[in-house]
């Protein structure tokens, strides 16, 4: 008989999570942080550890979020996001901890959106997916890849509650937008990114400060 191991206490404790699944431009996850971690990549073919030619392990960041995506009784709509340690998922995680100010911590709210496909250079493999990547204030850290030392705790402002899953587990442009208005992006920006006229974005921010 087989036994699966758990990597540690934490995932136990965190639920696991079911990874996201980005499979068209314009999908995106949502969520707070319940976990972040370090994690070493496994090689696509043997299934082992991966390391570098100069024997360094190759890495990614590995965040769970506690989502609106169940999908029943079940699922606790937690989903893991993996982002390479490396290359332009690296460099645009990065960048949305610069613009945070600091590391991404539990308690943050944090959204991956996938914006497209980058250069093919390996005929084996398809197109690397292009991500951003945005980190809303929250209440824990990370140093590793990122580059840059966790900033002491601050007093976090109270987040508002995230939207209750739809009835059939699914997830509309509309569900999409008023996430990304509670984390604050403008009515612009989530109308390109979602594919809805901006007139519609203003006024689900009304109905929700209504």
């Amino acid at each position: 008989m087989t036994s699966t191991s758990l990597s540690s206490l934490d995932d136990i404790l965190a639920g696991g999570g079911s990874t996201a699944k980005f499979e068209a431009p314009g999908d995106l996850y949502t969520g707070e942080i319940v976990d972040i971690a370090v994690r070493q990549v496994n090689d696509y073919d043997s299934g082992k550890p991966a390391f570098w030619d100069d024997g360094r392990a190759q890495e990614q960041i590995v965040i769970t979020l506690a989502t609106a995506d169940s999908t029943g009784p079940d699922d606790d709509g937690h989903r893991n996001v993996y982002i390479k340690g490396w290359g332009d998922q690296l460099k645009a995680f990065r960048q949305a901890a610069k613009n945070l100010g600091r590391n991404p911590r539990k308690g943050d709210m944090f959204t991956a959106t996938y914006i497209g496909d980058g250069e093919k250079k390996n005929p084996r493999f398809n197109a690397p997916k292009l991500f951003q990547y945005e980190i809303a204030e929250g209440t824990a850290g990370l140093t590793g890849l990122t580059g840059q030392e966790p900033a002491a705790p601050v007093a976090a402002p109270v987040q508002q509650a995230a939207p209750a899953p739809a009835a059939d587990g699914g997830k509309s442009a509309q569900d999409k937008a008023r996430q990304l208005i509670q984390l604050g992006l403008d009515d612009a920006t989530i109308a390109t990114q979602l594919g809805l006229d901006a007139d519609v974005v203003g006024i689900l921010r009304q109905s929700l400060q209504g």
